[in-house]
């Protein structure tokens, strides 16, 4: 019964077994895909090219940098992102790898807001007082009001 179990399970490992990818070790990456306008990322490529090969790199179509490829085909290249905000393409000359990066709308810093309030708690608490003395006036005279009422 277990060796029926054995032969059962190595037939279904072969049958549902995954095929075999081959893998080329070429493609590319972005250090940041979200910048803002004037930031610098890197752009990471990997190609199947010999070292000292240049590999340039494009920011929709136009050259925003070149590197020079390792012994492993890989070149690291700073570039800068400008331009409005939106989405744009980066490739590059050695393979077929799309990045996108996306330049995000400037944003107001806390600085840059209108002052409209106060941070002192004082008047609030000036209020509060004559509140309570408001208060403990409208008890005493209810309670002479109540007193007198009794009495009569």
């Amino acid at each position: 019964m277990i060796r029926r179990m054995f032969i059962l399970g190595a037939m279904a490992l072969v049958v549902f077994a995954p095929a075999a990818h081959a893998q080329y070790g070429t493609g590319a990456s972005v250090s940041d895909s979200t910048v803002s306008s004037g930031d610098s990322v890197t752009v990471t490529v990997t190609c199947e090219v010999p070292a000292g090969t240049d590999i340039t790199v494009f920011l929709d179509g136009t050259v925003a940098g070149t590197g020079v490829a390792d012994n492993d085909g890989t070149a690291a290249i700073d570039i800068v992102i400008t331009g409005d905000p939106g989405t744009y393409q980066i490739t590059n000359d050695c393979n077929t790898a799309v990045l996108t990066v996306t330049i995000a709308a400037a944003t107001a810093g806390p600085g840059n807001l209108p002052r409209t309030g106060t941070d002192s708690s004082l008047p609030l608490a000036k209020i509060a007082i004559v509140l309570i003395a408001a208060g403990g006036l409208l008890v005493v005279a209810a309670r002479d009001r109540s007193k007198k009422s009794v009495s009569a």
